[in-house]
Formats: C-alpha cells, structure tokens, sequence
C-alpha cells in the first residue's frame, strides 16, 4: 500500500504528508523490464532477484512521493524511470531519494536503510526509510519552536556518547545512525551527523523548548548529556536559515 493511501501511519507523519504530492510510480512490470545490475567497475552483471523486489516494494509503497520539509525543494521519492541496483560497502544499492534540503542523492539499501554519499564517503543515514520519514515529521513539529544550535566533534566513524539522564525521553521511532531524537511535550533534542569525510566528524545538535524559558535548561542538559571533544556554538540556523551570534538563541515567528 501506498503511504499516502496508509491511514495507519503515525499521526505526526500523517501531519507531515498533508502537504505531500504523488506523482506516478513505476509498475512492477515496468521495473522487471528495466531492471539492471552493475559491476563495481561500471560493467554490467546479473540481477539478483531480491534486488528486483525491493525496488518493487520501494516504488508500491513510496514511488512519486514528494513533501516538502525546511524549503522549497522537497523530498523526491521514485526510481524515476531508472531500475538499476549498484555495489556498495554495505550491499546492493539503488537511487531512489532526492533529498531536496540538502539538495544530495539518497541511496537505498535492499534492506531499506538509506546511504547519503559526500566526497566519495558513503554513510549509512536511516535505519529505514519510514524511519527517515519519523524523524522528519519530528522536526516539522517542533521547527517553529525556539531553539539553540550547537556543533559536537568527535573521532570519525563514531557516534556520540550519551548519558541519558536528564534527557526526555528517547523517541525510538525517529532515532536512526545519523539523528537521534529525545523528546517530551516541552523540550526536544536532536543529534544529528553533519559532516563524516573529514578527519573528525562533526554533529549538530539542536535544543527545541516549546516555552522560551526553557530553552537554556534543555541546552544545559544536552551539554552535560553527550560526550565529544569540542562543544561549539553554531552561527548558522539551517532551520531559519540565517546566520546570528554563536549561542545566540532563534525565536520563529517573533
């Protein structure tokens, strides 16, 4: 079933996709006849079998799927008359996503995990792509609260540590290799990867407070909760898409 047709999504998806277009996918048919493999070296070989049904399921389920998140260019989803599957570190993989903020080709894994490649380094993004799409609806609902963004480095390859303790809770069905989400219904934050292809990666993070007398608390409690070996404030919101002062909080709407 096609999820714009799936009332049983979440209702924060749900909320997501009220914006959201659907443009023809392509048929099952049409996907065996185009279907094609390459070699790691541009040449062409067999087509595994399950690599033909998932890109099957991926365009039942997800195919012409567009919604917008933080601008104007929205998240592309379809196979867009291409049906070929390619040799990654983590296994087969297909183009099936444009992710129009970060205006960069989203690859999907047959196992629907999602691999984002920048400077020749792939990294592995979501752990599915109704994951993808947890996280993002997470963010829609709180963007226009005010919020503080900082930077955490760390050594490459690695996730932050975490001391969970005076974090809300952990939103399990957002939270994937590249965002983590602690939320309640007054504060939010979220740790996502920003850069993975230097020497160190770096990861911002983002403090939401639904009231603004909040928001240094939950700030105060993601500097003390996750670990790395430089804490910087961040000049630049790509929520509200403006620079301000380092540690300087945003107030949408004010």
């Amino acid at each position: 079933m096609h999820i714009l047709d799936d009332p049983s999504v979440s209702p924060r998806v749900l909320a997501l996709l009220t914006r959201a277009r659907r443009d023809p996918a392509m048929t099952a048919v049409r996907i065996r006849e185009l279907a094609r493999a390459e070699t790691a070296v541009g040449g062409a070989t067999a087509v595994p079998e399950e690599a033909i049904e998932a890109m099957i399921r991926f365009e039942e389920r997800y195919g012409g799927l567009w919604y917008p998140l933080l601008g104007c260019n929205g998240m592309e989803h379809g196979l867009d008359g291409e049906a070929t599957v390619y040799p990654s570190t983590d296994g087969w993989a297909y183009r099936a996503i444009m992710d129009g903020d970060q205006t960069w080709a989203v690859d999907v894994l047959l196992d629907e995990r999602t691999v984002m490649t920048l400077a020749g380094r792939p990294r592995i993004i979501n752990s599915s792509i109704a994951q993808r799409l947890e996280a993002h609806a997470q963010l829609a609902l709180v963007r226009r609260w005010p919020h503080a963004t900082l930077r955490l480095t760390i050594e490459p390859g690695q996730e932050p540590a975490v001391a969970e303790e005076g974090l809300p809770a952990l939103d399990f069905e957002a939270t994937g290799p590249a965002d983590t989400w602690w939320r309640n219904d007054e504060t939010a934050i979220h740790l996502e990867l920003h850069t993975w292809w230097r020497g160190t990666d770096t990861w911002t993070v983002r403090c939401f407070a639904k009231q603004a007398e909040n928001l240094a608390a939950a700030v105060e409690s993601a500097r003390h909760s996750v670990t790395g070996s430089g804490w910087r404030d961040e000049d630049w919101c790509a929520l509200c898409a403006h620079f301000r002062e380092p540690a300087e909080p945003c107030f949408p709407g004010s």
